[in-house]
Protein backbone atom coordinates (compact mmCIF):
# COMPACT_ATOMS: atom_id res chain seq x y z
CA UNK A 1 0.00 0.00 0.00
CA UNK A 2 1.37 3.37 -0.82
CA UNK A 3 2.69 5.79 1.99
CA UNK A 4 0.26 9.56 1.69
CA UNK A 5 1.98 11.04 4.13
CA UNK A 6 5.75 10.97 5.21
CA UNK A 7 7.37 12.53 8.52
CA UNK A 8 10.39 14.90 7.88
CA UNK A 9 12.25 17.24 9.51
CA UNK A 10 12.12 21.34 8.60
CA UNK A 11 15.78 21.37 7.76
CA UNK A 12 14.96 19.72 4.17
CA UNK A 13 12.03 21.19 3.39
CA UNK A 14 11.43 22.29 -0.54
CA UNK A 15 9.23 24.60 -2.39
CA UNK A 16 6.63 22.67 -3.87
CA UNK A 17 6.02 20.14 -1.24
CA UNK A 18 2.33 19.75 0.54
CA UNK A 19 2.21 20.10 4.34
CA UNK A 20 -0.61 17.99 5.49
CA UNK A 21 0.51 18.33 9.56
CA UNK A 22 3.29 19.76 11.82
CA UNK A 23 4.07 18.96 15.19
CA UNK A 24 2.41 21.10 17.27
CA UNK A 25 -1.50 22.67 17.21
CA UNK A 26 -2.56 24.50 13.92
CA UNK A 27 -4.18 26.40 15.97
CA UNK A 28 -0.66 27.88 17.00
CA UNK A 29 0.65 28.62 13.73
CA UNK A 30 -0.34 30.67 10.81
CA UNK A 31 -1.07 27.94 8.30
CA UNK A 32 -4.71 26.68 7.09
CA UNK A 33 -5.91 23.95 8.89
CA UNK A 34 -6.35 21.99 5.77
CA UNK A 35 -2.45 22.10 4.43
CA UNK A 36 -0.76 23.72 2.11
CA UNK A 37 1.74 23.50 -0.57
CA UNK A 38 5.25 25.99 -0.01
CA UNK A 39 5.75 28.60 -2.42
CA UNK A 40 8.39 30.58 -0.51
CA UNK A 41 10.91 30.55 1.61
CA UNK A 42 9.18 32.71 4.20
CA UNK A 43 7.03 30.00 4.65
CA UNK A 44 9.70 27.69 5.18
CA UNK A 45 11.95 29.96 7.66
CA UNK A 46 8.14 30.33 9.27
CA UNK A 47 8.14 26.45 10.00
CA UNK A 48 11.89 26.15 10.99
CA UNK A 49 11.09 28.60 13.89
CA UNK A 50 7.61 26.78 14.95
CA UNK A 51 8.60 23.25 14.08
CA UNK A 52 11.10 20.65 14.40
CA UNK A 53 9.11 18.21 12.22
CA UNK A 54 6.39 18.14 9.61
CA UNK A 55 4.38 15.39 7.40
CA UNK A 56 4.49 15.69 4.00
CA UNK A 57 1.73 14.38 1.75
CA UNK A 58 3.64 12.69 -0.67
CA UNK A 59 1.01 12.47 -3.82
CA UNK A 60 0.34 16.16 -3.40
CA UNK A 61 3.92 17.19 -3.72
CA UNK A 62 5.68 18.42 -6.74
CA UNK A 63 8.77 17.33 -4.87
CA UNK A 64 8.82 13.40 -3.47
CA UNK A 65 11.04 13.40 -0.27
CA UNK A 66 11.84 10.46 -1.40
CA UNK A 67 13.90 11.43 -4.19
CA UNK A 68 15.56 14.47 -2.27
CA UNK A 69 18.94 13.04 -2.60
CA UNK A 70 21.34 15.20 -0.69
CA UNK A 71 19.21 18.50 -2.21
CA UNK A 72 17.89 20.63 0.24
CA UNK A 73 15.64 23.69 0.02
CA UNK A 74 18.79 25.83 -0.11
CA UNK A 75 19.01 25.23 -3.57
CA UNK A 76 16.13 26.69 -4.17
CA UNK A 77 17.67 30.18 -3.60
CA UNK A 78 19.35 29.86 -7.09
CA UNK A 79 15.44 30.27 -8.58
CA UNK A 80 14.81 32.55 -6.34
CA UNK A 81 15.66 36.13 -8.12
CA UNK A 82 13.81 38.68 -6.59
CA UNK A 83 14.62 38.00 -3.15
CA UNK A 84 18.56 37.48 -4.38
CA UNK A 85 18.10 41.00 -6.71
CA UNK A 86 16.52 42.83 -3.05
CA UNK A 87 18.93 41.42 -1.12
CA UNK A 88 22.37 42.06 -3.14
CA UNK A 89 21.04 45.65 -3.56
CA UNK A 90 21.05 46.11 0.81
CA UNK A 91 24.23 44.52 0.05
CA UNK A 92 25.99 47.20 -2.29
CA UNK A 93 24.58 50.07 -0.92
CA UNK A 94 26.40 49.33 2.34
CA UNK A 95 29.39 48.49 0.41
CA UNK A 96 29.39 51.08 -1.80
CA UNK A 97 32.28 53.02 -1.34
CA UNK A 98 34.59 49.65 -1.66
CA UNK A 99 32.42 48.62 -4.77
CA UNK A 100 33.87 48.61 -8.39
CA UNK A 101 31.88 50.19 -11.11
CA UNK A 102 31.16 47.45 -13.51
CA UNK A 103 30.96 43.49 -12.45
CA UNK A 104 34.31 41.19 -12.81
CA UNK A 105 34.59 38.91 -15.57
CA UNK A 106 36.42 35.73 -15.57
CA UNK A 107 39.21 35.97 -18.42
CA UNK A 108 38.02 33.53 -21.16
CA UNK A 109 41.34 33.07 -22.21
CA UNK A 110 42.36 31.20 -18.80
CA UNK A 111 41.19 27.95 -18.70
CA UNK A 112 41.23 26.20 -14.93
CA UNK A 113 44.50 24.19 -16.18
CA UNK A 114 46.27 27.20 -16.94
CA UNK A 115 45.01 29.44 -14.02
CA UNK A 116 46.00 26.07 -11.72
CA UNK A 117 49.60 26.46 -12.28
CA UNK A 118 48.98 30.57 -11.33
CA UNK A 119 47.33 29.25 -8.38
CA UNK A 120 49.87 26.89 -7.28
CA UNK A 121 52.49 29.19 -7.57
CA UNK A 122 50.56 31.98 -5.32
CA UNK A 123 49.55 29.39 -2.92
CA UNK A 124 53.43 28.22 -2.65
CA UNK A 125 54.54 32.08 -2.06
CA UNK A 126 51.65 32.42 0.45
CA UNK A 127 53.02 29.71 2.42
CA UNK A 128 56.52 30.86 2.05
CA UNK A 129 55.75 34.54 3.43
CA UNK A 130 53.36 33.40 6.53
CA UNK A 131 56.25 30.73 7.62
CA UNK A 132 59.01 33.70 7.33
CA UNK A 133 56.62 36.42 8.87
CA UNK A 134 55.84 34.22 11.83
CA UNK A 135 59.50 33.22 12.10
CA UNK A 136 60.69 36.64 12.16
CA UNK A 137 57.98 37.53 14.89
CA UNK A 138 59.65 34.31 16.96
CA UNK A 139 62.84 35.51 16.69
CA UNK A 140 61.21 38.99 18.51
CA UNK A 141 60.60 41.27 15.02
CA UNK A 142 57.80 43.03 14.10
CA UNK A 143 54.87 42.00 11.53
CA UNK A 144 55.69 42.73 7.98
CA UNK A 145 52.46 43.41 6.16
CA UNK A 146 53.93 44.68 3.12
CA UNK A 147 55.68 40.96 2.59
CA UNK A 148 52.47 39.42 3.01
CA UNK A 149 50.57 42.17 0.91
CA UNK A 150 52.80 40.61 -2.46
CA UNK A 151 51.20 37.09 -1.75
CA UNK A 152 47.72 38.14 -1.46
CA UNK A 153 47.68 40.18 -4.65
CA UNK A 154 48.27 36.77 -6.30
CA UNK A 155 45.66 35.41 -4.73
CA UNK A 156 43.07 38.24 -5.25
CA UNK A 157 44.44 38.35 -9.18
CA UNK A 158 44.15 34.46 -9.76
CA UNK A 159 40.42 34.28 -8.15
CA UNK A 160 39.49 37.73 -10.46
CA UNK A 161 41.03 35.92 -13.41
CA UNK A 162 38.84 32.37 -12.77
CA UNK A 163 37.08 32.03 -9.34
CA UNK A 164 37.34 27.89 -9.58
CA UNK A 165 41.01 27.80 -10.00
CA UNK A 166 42.07 28.69 -5.83
CA UNK A 167 38.87 26.83 -5.19
CA UNK A 168 40.08 23.75 -6.38
CA UNK A 169 43.64 23.90 -5.44
CA UNK A 170 42.97 24.57 -1.77
CA UNK A 171 40.47 21.63 -1.85
CA UNK A 172 42.92 19.14 -3.16
CA UNK A 173 45.83 20.46 -0.97
CA UNK A 174 43.50 20.08 2.46
CA UNK A 175 46.20 17.11 3.22
CA UNK A 176 48.70 19.84 4.45
CA UNK A 177 46.71 20.30 7.46
CA UNK A 178 48.10 23.12 9.58
CA UNK A 179 46.93 26.17 10.72
CA UNK A 180 48.71 28.10 7.77
CA UNK A 181 46.67 26.68 5.26
CA UNK A 182 43.61 26.69 6.96
CA UNK A 183 43.88 30.52 6.87
CA UNK A 184 44.38 30.56 3.33
CA UNK A 185 41.29 28.47 2.76
CA UNK A 186 39.42 30.76 4.71
CA UNK A 187 41.02 34.00 3.06
CA UNK A 188 40.24 32.25 -0.79
CA UNK A 189 36.53 32.03 0.42
CA UNK A 190 36.53 35.37 1.74
CA UNK A 191 37.84 36.88 -1.69
CA UNK A 192 35.60 34.17 -3.83
CA UNK A 193 32.67 36.21 -2.05
CA UNK A 194 34.57 39.66 -1.92
CA UNK A 195 34.82 38.90 -6.05
CA UNK A 196 31.08 37.99 -6.50
CA UNK A 197 30.10 41.46 -4.68
CA UNK A 198 32.34 43.24 -7.29
CA UNK A 199 34.71 44.75 -4.15
CA UNK A 200 37.87 46.53 -5.03
CA UNK A 201 41.05 45.01 -5.70
CA UNK A 202 42.32 47.15 -2.37
CA UNK A 203 39.39 45.50 -0.23
CA UNK A 204 39.83 42.06 -1.30
CA UNK A 205 44.12 42.52 -0.86
CA UNK A 206 43.01 43.98 2.97
CA UNK A 207 40.51 40.79 2.87
CA UNK A 208 42.98 37.98 1.96
CA UNK A 209 45.39 39.65 4.76
CA UNK A 210 42.88 39.61 7.32
CA UNK A 211 41.81 36.25 6.52
CA UNK A 212 45.40 35.31 6.94
CA UNK A 213 46.05 37.02 9.70
CA UNK A 214 42.86 35.97 11.83
CA UNK A 215 44.11 33.17 13.96
CA UNK A 216 47.52 35.07 14.22
CA UNK A 217 47.10 34.76 18.07
CA UNK A 218 46.67 31.29 17.96
CA UNK A 219 50.43 31.14 17.96
CA UNK A 220 50.71 32.58 21.66
CA UNK A 221 49.33 29.12 22.58
CA UNK A 222 50.93 26.38 23.60
CA UNK A 223 51.98 24.02 20.43
CA UNK A 224 50.45 21.00 21.37
CA UNK A 225 46.47 22.14 21.23
CA UNK A 226 47.53 23.49 17.62
CA UNK A 227 49.05 20.29 16.62
CA UNK A 228 46.37 17.98 18.17
CA UNK A 229 43.03 18.21 15.32
CA UNK A 230 39.03 17.43 15.66
CA UNK A 231 36.94 19.00 17.99
CA UNK A 232 39.01 21.08 20.51
CA UNK A 233 37.13 20.79 24.33
CA UNK A 234 34.87 23.48 25.41
CA UNK A 235 37.99 25.16 27.84
CA UNK A 236 40.36 24.71 24.95
CA UNK A 237 37.96 26.95 22.40
CA UNK A 238 37.69 29.69 25.24
CA UNK A 239 41.65 29.86 24.74
CA UNK A 240 41.36 29.68 21.04
CA UNK A 241 38.55 32.70 21.42
CA UNK A 242 40.70 34.77 24.10
CA UNK A 243 44.23 34.67 21.73
CA UNK A 244 42.11 36.89 19.30
CA UNK A 245 43.12 39.80 21.70
CA UNK A 246 46.77 38.92 21.47
CA UNK A 247 46.30 38.60 17.72
CA UNK A 248 44.78 42.33 17.53
CA UNK A 249 47.92 43.19 19.70
CA UNK A 250 50.47 41.49 17.39
CA UNK A 251 48.50 43.76 14.66
CA UNK A 252 48.60 46.68 15.90
CA UNK A 253 52.49 46.31 16.59
CA UNK A 254 53.23 46.43 12.80
CA UNK A 255 53.73 50.05 11.52
CA UNK A 256 52.49 48.66 8.01
CA UNK A 257 48.97 47.59 9.67
CA UNK A 258 46.16 49.87 8.29
CA UNK A 259 42.85 50.28 10.55
CA UNK A 260 40.83 48.35 8.27
CA UNK A 261 42.80 45.01 8.33
CA UNK A 262 42.79 45.83 12.18
CA UNK A 263 38.97 45.92 12.74
CA UNK A 264 38.42 42.66 9.93
CA UNK A 265 40.71 40.79 12.60
CA UNK A 266 39.04 42.10 15.59
CA UNK A 267 35.33 41.60 15.11
CA UNK A 268 35.25 38.37 12.96
CA UNK A 269 33.93 36.46 15.42
CA UNK A 270 31.02 38.90 16.08
CA UNK A 271 27.87 37.70 15.45
CA UNK A 272 24.42 38.96 14.07
CA UNK A 273 22.81 38.24 16.89
CA UNK A 274 25.54 39.55 19.73
CA UNK A 275 26.36 36.20 20.63
CA UNK A 276 29.94 36.78 18.91
CA UNK A 277 32.95 37.35 20.73
CA UNK A 278 33.97 39.85 21.67
CA UNK A 279 32.26 42.76 22.15
CA UNK A 280 28.71 40.75 21.74
CA UNK A 281 27.70 43.62 18.63
CA UNK A 282 24.81 42.97 16.90
CA UNK A 283 23.75 43.81 13.68
CA UNK A 284 26.07 46.56 11.44
CA UNK A 285 28.35 46.97 14.52
CA UNK A 286 30.51 44.91 12.99
CA UNK A 287 32.05 46.00 10.08
CA UNK A 288 30.50 44.45 6.39
CA UNK A 289 34.41 42.61 5.70
CA UNK A 290 34.35 41.45 9.28
CA UNK A 291 31.41 39.93 8.96
CA UNK A 292 32.17 38.49 5.37
CA UNK A 293 35.56 36.89 6.73
CA UNK A 294 33.57 35.31 10.21
CA UNK A 295 31.29 34.42 7.70
CA UNK A 296 34.32 32.42 5.24
CA UNK A 297 35.95 31.07 9.04
CA UNK A 298 32.71 29.46 9.97
CA UNK A 299 31.83 27.41 6.94
CA UNK A 300 35.84 26.65 6.60
CA UNK A 301 35.53 25.11 10.52
CA UNK A 302 32.27 22.85 9.24
CA UNK A 303 34.13 21.33 6.59
CA UNK A 304 37.69 20.92 7.49
CA UNK A 305 39.33 18.42 9.58
CA UNK A 306 41.33 20.94 11.32
CA UNK A 307 38.89 21.75 13.99
CA UNK A 308 36.02 19.25 13.80
CA UNK A 309 36.31 15.02 13.93
CA UNK A 310 33.77 14.58 11.39
CA UNK A 311 33.58 17.54 8.79
CA UNK A 312 30.76 18.31 6.96
CA UNK A 313 30.41 17.40 3.12
CA UNK A 314 29.62 20.85 1.40
CA UNK A 315 25.88 20.86 1.04
CA UNK A 316 25.79 19.44 4.68
CA UNK A 317 27.39 23.23 5.75
CA UNK A 318 25.70 24.97 3.12
CA UNK A 319 22.40 24.01 4.86
CA UNK A 320 23.75 24.68 8.41
CA UNK A 321 24.88 28.07 7.76
CA UNK A 322 21.61 28.86 6.02
CA UNK A 323 20.10 27.91 9.52
CA UNK A 324 21.97 30.67 10.67
CA UNK A 325 20.77 33.63 8.26
CA UNK A 326 19.22 36.59 10.26
CA UNK A 327 21.06 34.80 13.07
CA UNK A 328 24.75 34.31 13.30
CA UNK A 329 24.93 36.51 10.36
CA UNK A 330 22.82 38.49 8.38
CA UNK A 331 20.54 36.64 5.50
CA UNK A 332 21.29 38.52 2.63
CA UNK A 333 24.98 38.02 3.26
CA UNK A 334 24.38 34.33 3.71
CA UNK A 335 22.42 34.67 0.07
CA UNK A 336 25.55 36.03 -1.58
CA UNK A 337 28.33 33.37 0.45
CA UNK A 338 26.25 30.55 -0.87
CA UNK A 339 26.01 31.91 -4.56
CA UNK A 340 29.53 33.15 -4.51
CA UNK A 341 30.86 29.36 -3.91
CA UNK A 342 27.81 27.10 -4.71
CA UNK A 343 26.31 24.22 -3.47
CA UNK A 344 29.52 22.08 -4.61
CA UNK A 345 32.42 24.27 -4.44
CA UNK A 346 35.15 23.51 -6.72
CA UNK A 347 37.52 21.00 -5.20
CA UNK A 348 34.80 18.93 -2.72
CA UNK A 349 34.35 15.88 -3.68
CA UNK A 350 30.49 14.78 -4.91
CA UNK A 351 29.29 10.68 -5.62
CA UNK A 352 27.70 10.25 -9.36
CA UNK A 353 25.59 7.61 -9.98
CA UNK A 354 26.78 4.16 -10.47
CA UNK A 355 28.40 5.46 -6.97
CA UNK A 356 31.68 6.67 -8.44
CA UNK A 357 33.45 9.24 -6.69
CA UNK A 358 34.45 12.44 -8.84
CA UNK A 359 35.50 16.13 -7.67
CA UNK A 360 34.21 19.00 -8.54
CA UNK A 361 36.18 20.85 -11.13
CA UNK A 362 34.35 23.58 -12.67
CA UNK A 363 30.94 25.57 -12.20
CA UNK A 364 29.15 27.25 -15.01
CA UNK A 365 26.80 30.34 -13.35
CA UNK A 366 24.05 29.31 -15.10
CA UNK A 367 24.58 25.87 -14.09
CA UNK A 368 25.57 26.01 -10.76
CA UNK A 369 23.86 22.37 -9.45
CA UNK A 370 25.32 20.57 -12.44
CA UNK A 371 29.25 21.21 -12.44
CA UNK A 372 32.10 20.19 -14.56
CA UNK A 373 33.75 16.86 -12.53
CA UNK A 374 37.15 14.85 -12.46
CA UNK A 375 35.95 10.87 -11.86
CA UNK A 376 38.33 9.77 -9.71
CA UNK A 377 36.83 6.11 -8.53
CA UNK A 378 35.00 4.77 -11.22
CA UNK A 379 34.18 0.80 -10.36
CA UNK A 380 32.84 0.47 -14.66
CA UNK A 381 35.92 1.26 -16.51
CA UNK A 382 38.63 -1.21 -17.83
CA UNK A 383 42.19 -1.48 -16.24
CA UNK A 384 43.75 -0.07 -19.13
CA UNK A 385 41.12 3.11 -18.96
CA UNK A 386 42.61 4.11 -15.46
CA UNK A 387 45.33 6.33 -16.14
CA UNK A 388 43.14 8.53 -18.07
CA UNK A 389 41.79 11.36 -16.84
CA UNK A 390 37.77 11.55 -17.14
CA UNK A 391 36.31 14.75 -17.32
CA UNK A 392 32.47 14.79 -17.05
CA UNK A 393 30.51 18.05 -17.83
CA UNK A 394 27.14 17.08 -16.30
CA UNK A 395 25.84 20.05 -17.65
CA UNK A 396 25.93 18.65 -21.22
CA UNK A 397 22.20 17.97 -22.51
CA UNK A 398 22.69 14.42 -23.16
CA UNK A 399 24.53 13.79 -19.77
CA UNK A 400 23.29 10.61 -18.32
CA UNK A 401 25.41 11.21 -15.25
CA UNK A 402 24.25 13.20 -12.06
CA UNK A 403 25.53 14.03 -8.45
CA UNK A 404 23.82 11.77 -6.15
CA UNK A 405 25.81 13.05 -2.58
CA UNK A 406 28.15 15.90 -1.65
CA UNK A 407 31.33 13.58 0.66
CA UNK A 408 33.32 15.09 3.50
CA UNK A 409 37.31 15.94 2.79
CA UNK A 410 39.56 13.63 3.01
CA UNK A 411 40.90 13.13 6.42
CA UNK A 412 44.91 13.09 6.98
CA UNK A 413 45.04 9.06 7.17
CA UNK A 414 42.31 8.82 4.44
CA UNK A 415 44.70 11.21 2.28
CA UNK A 416 47.94 8.78 2.91
CA UNK A 417 46.43 6.23 2.18
CA UNK A 418 45.02 7.46 -1.17
CA UNK A 419 48.24 9.50 -1.78
CA UNK A 420 48.13 8.02 -5.54
CA UNK A 421 45.24 9.64 -6.16
CA UNK A 422 45.55 13.19 -4.57
CA UNK A 423 48.55 13.61 -6.21
CA UNK A 424 46.80 12.76 -9.74
CA UNK A 425 43.84 15.58 -9.26
CA UNK A 426 46.55 18.21 -8.06
CA UNK A 427 48.06 17.38 -11.78
CA UNK A 428 44.98 18.08 -13.43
Amino acid sequence: MRVETKKIPVDILQIGMFVSGTDRPWTETPFPIQGFYLNSLKQIDTLQQLCEFVWIHVRKSRHNPDDMGSFTHVAEIYGQEEDLSNGREVINIKIRTIQNPYPYKATASNSINKELKCARKAHKRIQDRIARVLRQMAGGGILRIDQLRIATHDLVDSVIRNPDAFAYLIHVDNHHQNLLNYSIRVATWAVLTGRHLDITRDALSDVAIAALLCKLGYTTMPKGLLITQGTPSPQVEELFKRSLSNGVKMLRSSKDINSRIVKIVSYHLERHDGSGYPRGSTGRQAPFLAQLVGLADYYENLISHDFRDKPYASTDAIRALYRQRNALFEGNLVNEFIQAIGLYPSGSIVRLNNNRTAIVVNQESNARLKPTVLVVNDNDRKWWQFYKTRIVHLNHPNSPDFITASLPALSPEETQKNSRLVKRTSSL
